[in-house]
């Protein structure tokens, strides 16, 4: 894991393996609030032992700590396997130590609590889904134009590539009549996908597309060269928050393998276009300048688990778990030198990273409002 944590003798537990690596050398449970102790997270965690089921040769398995899906822990032998690879196809358990990790109903409970935590720290930075623009790009064109060579494109290029998202809302076609024309999406020299768009008998009419994107190098869009309705319109690539973007002509035998020129022309096709900051590898990139920020998430939450006591524990050992008024203090209260307090001002800190050190095309003031820009060619 990314994180992980460091056994302790609060109990007589083995963790599994996954759990005791820190790929980032951050362990969550050191140098946190005593309380926060392996024997008193197994038993206050809200877990039940669930009934797996038995490995089978037929069935292909994901990635536990993906899916989260019960489906992909299996037991064999009497033990418990937890699928650590995709495509995990008639791979022994125990044997294929590339595709199983053995692991145990303690070790899961923890790893259940550390997601949660981190799902927490995803959206206490605000770093998901956060929107960076809508804007239409379109022209109404007037003069029909045979489009050059074999295709004609728009190439969107994210900026922050991992860290953007970039939905395709709407499109619009200028050309006569209302057959469909195939719209062919290539990254990489590769054909991810063949779309469908539908012109309007020539006027300009935004209907649904809904297709998202995200990774690294060009994303082309491209039809067959033919006949449209355009304009004279300039298209200016580096106007767009987020992305840049700009047409294209393409010869080739194929949309895939063509040669792609840059084009300053408009082609009759106009979009809708969203774009969102969505930055988990951001935040794995960054594990360690977020560290104080995460173990602070991961402290916090352990002692709420504590105050509300899902699994209502009544023998609880610790003074701060008999103590109800101590931990509403702890979970609570900004006043004093809590685990809350800490929690703010390393949230604050984490923030503070972010802005000087995240692409500065991406980065947005949470408190500015959002504008609908609409861009003519």
């Amino acid at each position: 894991m990314i994180v992980g944590l460091t056994e302790d003798f609060s109990i007589d537990v083995v963790l599994d393996s996954e759990l005791t690596t820190s790929e980032s050398g951050l362990f969550l449970n050191s140098g946190v609030h005593p309380s926060v102790t392996i024997g008193n997270l197994l038993s206050f965690l809200p877990f039940k032992d669930v009934t797996l089921t038995a490995w089978n040769d037929v069935t292909t398995y994901g990635v536990y700590s993906v899916s989260r899906k019960k489906v992909d822990l299996v037991t064999y032998t009497g033990k418990i396997y937890q699928s650590i690879k995709t495509g995990n196809l008639n791979k022994t358990p125990g044997t294929d130590t590339d595709y199983w990790l053995e692991t145990d109903f303690d070790s899961l409970k923890i790893k259940n609590h550390i997601y949660k935590v981190m799902d927490r720290v995803y959206s206490d930075l605000r770093l998901t889904r956060q929107l960076i623009n809508n804007q239409f790009i379109y022209e109404v064109g007037k003069n029909v134009l045979n489009l050059p060579n074999d295709y004609a494109a728009w190439i969107f290029e994210p900026k922050g590539s991992d860290y953007v998202s970039i939905r395709l809302n709407q499109v619009s076609f200028q050309k006569t009549g209302t057959t469909p024309v195939n719209l062919y999406v290539i990254n990489q020299g590769v054909l991810v996908e063949t779309l469908e768009i539908t012109p309007s008998d020539g006027i300009v009419e935004f209907k649904n597309l809904n297709y998202t994107f995200k990774g690294k190098g060009q994303w082309i869009f491209a039809i067959d060269s033919t006949e449209v309705i355009a304009g004279s319109g300039y298209v200016d690539p580096l106007k767009y928050d987020g992305f840049v973007c700009y047409t294209g002509t393409g010869i080739g035998a194929s949309p895939e393998s063509a040669n792609y020129s840059y084009s300053q022309m408009s082609n009759g096709i106009c979009f809708n276009v969203s774009c969102y900051k969505d930055s988990q590898v951001y935040i794995e990139n960054n594990m360690i300048d977020l560290a104080n920020f995460i173990k602070a998430t991961f402290e916090l939450m352990s002692l709420e688990v504590f105050l509300t006591n899902p699994e209502n524990r009544d023998n609880r050992v610790e003074s701060i778990q008999a103590d109800r008024d101590a931990l509403i203090a702890e979970t609570k209260s900004l006043d004093m030198n809590t685990v809350a307090k800490k929690y703010q001002t390393e949230l604050k800190c984490a923030k503070n990273v972010i802005a000087l050190a995240f692409d500065t095309q991406l980065f947005s003031d949470p408190d500015d409002d959002y504008g609908i820009e609409v861009d003519g060619l």
